[in-house]
């Protein structure tokens, strides 16, 4: 949840039909690696909270957490893995469950998973958290920065899962954001808090073309970034910045 609380999402007359679910390939693990991912075809998927009610048409291109609430303990349990790392997001603790569906869930939700489905209503429901560890990709959310008067501009988290790392996750999930953004209604999107030693984030956001428009000294108290690899460290943040009005989205980013 939004520190200013909860904040309506803009009204838009635009559906995610043409846009979900959104179908991409993975890049290639080298031969040396392991071959535990066999399946390159991924597809993502808008993830409704409990209290949501799908239509119809809704239910093609959305999961719910209501159905598939192992999957929402999943992603929870990756999120919190990151959290405990303690050098990307400004979390000190990790999540229960509530607080976990009133972060992540309150604005929109998205969520990759490994294999290729037409619609939302091919993902079967697992029992166990464990059944989602090889198909949980990553997800992410969009909700509004601001609220009120700036409530167009909105906000993005991402969340990588860690065993699937070096498939080019991160910049499927990056350009689904810049395509779906504009979607929802938001004029504009900001990320606040992109720390400095969070390499890998930080090319990805220059690499996909968002503005850097400004310096926050000092803004995370991060692990491992002290005089000594066990000691925290203040680290600077960088945000990024993509103005929907002006800024075009590259046609590639069509996936």
């Amino acid at each position: 949840m939004s520190p200013y609380g909860t904040i309506a999402r803009p009204v838009s007359d635009q559906s995610f039909t043409a846009a979900l679910p959104r179908h991409a390939t993975l890049r290639s693990k080298s031969e040396s690696d392991s071959s535990a991912h066999s399946s390159s075809d991924v597809t993502l998927f808008r993830f409704a909270s409990a209290q949501e009610v799908l239509d119809s048409v809704s239910q093609t291109y959305s999961l719910s957490a209501l159905t598939h609430s192992s999957l929402v303990d999943a992603m929870r349990h990756v999120l919190n893995e990151e959290l405990e790392r303690g050098d990307t997001y400004p979390h000190e603790f990790p999540l229960d469950m509530a607080q976990f569906e009133g972060y992540f869930f309150s604005g929109d939700a998205f969520v990759l998973l490994k294999g290729r489905y037409q619609q939302a209503t091919e993902v079967d429901p697992r029992k166990e958290i464990k059944d989602w560890e090889k198909d949980l990709l990553g997800f992410f959310y969009i909700k509004p920065n601001f609220p009120g008067r700036c409530s167009h501009i909105c906000n993005g988290g991402f969340v990588v899962n860690p065993i699937h790392r070096g498939l080019g996750i991160g910049s499927i999930l990056g350009k689904s954001f810049l395509k779906l953004v504009p979607i929802i209604g938001y004029k504009s999107s900001m990320f606040n808090l992109v720390f400095e030693s969070n390499v890998a984030s930080i090319k990805l956001w220059r690499r996909l073309g968002f503005k850097e428009i400004g310096r926050i000294p000092k803004a995370g108290r991060l692990r491992g970034q002290g005089a000594t690899p066990d000691m925290e460290g203040y680290v600077d943040a960088i945000q990024f910045y993509w103005d929907f009005e002006t800024m075009v989205v590259p046609v590639e980013y069509d996936l």
